[in-house]
């Protein structure tokens, strides 16, 4: 059962000086929709995080995985069961982990999810036109996930650090799933207008990972002249959703 919690834009509700526990991982991202850890990764698995970063997004049209391109983005959908771990061993550990295992875990229930089966490389430079779609639009996502994302580089609002509602995760929640009762998943309404709905940046050092439900409200801020925002997430999804999307049965 979620328990009923208030917006707020007070960042003690979600950060962390230190990691916790699992408990304490699942309770924050249920009453408040995401969990963050600055300095999370630091030292040299860092470096080698980004080391692969470099090499993904420079070989990312002969990966055999599919990119997403524009002017300013660069994004890879890597396959985690088909990624090559000899190639990219700290990606493949990083998101094979175990204590995000756990954390899925007691959130969905022990083996009713897919840990991870998407990792997105994603690489954002100058926004130059205004945005007012996802992923810089503030939405909750219409099909939902649980999300370990990493910042890769010192990040803040100049380089595109992620934005947070926390606690609209509750009332969204409930909205996505009377909407998937009965409406086509393209008519649920999930961007809401700026500057009415609040948000706070999730800014962080290298090495910081925030852990969320995307039923929170979420964006990206634009990325400033000059600025480079470099990140991975995985992507972990209930059997129940994946069976709601049409991609098992």
């Amino acid at each position: 059962m979620y328990e009923k919690a208030e917006v707020s834009l007070d960042a003690v509700n979600v950060s962390r000086d230190a990691f916790t526990s699992v408990n304490d991982i699942v309770e924050t991202v249920r009453n408040w929709g995401i969990i963050v850890f600055p300095e999370f990764i630091a030292g040299d698995h860092l470096k080698r995080l980004n080391d692969e970063f470099d090499r993904f997004i420079a070989q990312r049209r002969a990966l055999g995985f599919a990119v997403d391109e524009y002017e300013n983005i660069a994004n890879i959908r890597l396959l985690r069961d088909k990624l090559d771990a000899r190639a990219f061993p700290e990606t493949a550990q990083f998101f094979s982990d175990q204590l995000m295992s756990d954390v899925a875990d007691a959130y969905y229930g022990p083996g009713n999810y897919r840990l991870n089966g998407e990792i997105f490389v994603s690489e954002l430079t100058e926004t130059r036109e205004q945005e007012n779609k996802p992923p810089f639009a503030l939405h909750f996502d219409k099909r939902n996930v649980l999300k370990f994302f990493v910042y890769l580089s010192d990040t803040d609002e100049r380089n595109g650090a992620m934005r947070a509602l926390p606690g609209s995760n509750i009332r969204n929640r409930a909205v996505r799933e009377a909407a998937m009762d009965g409406t086509a998943i393209n008519e649920i309404v999930n961007v809401f207008p700026e500057p009415d709905v609040p948000s706070m940046p999730i800014c962080g050092p290298a090495g910081t990972m925030f852990i969320f439900d995307t039923d929170v409200c979420h964006g990206a801020s634009t990325v400033q002249p000059g600025f480079t925002r470099r990140t991975m997430r995985g992507h972990t999804h209930s059997y129940d959703m994946l069976r709601a999307m049409g991609v098992m049965n």
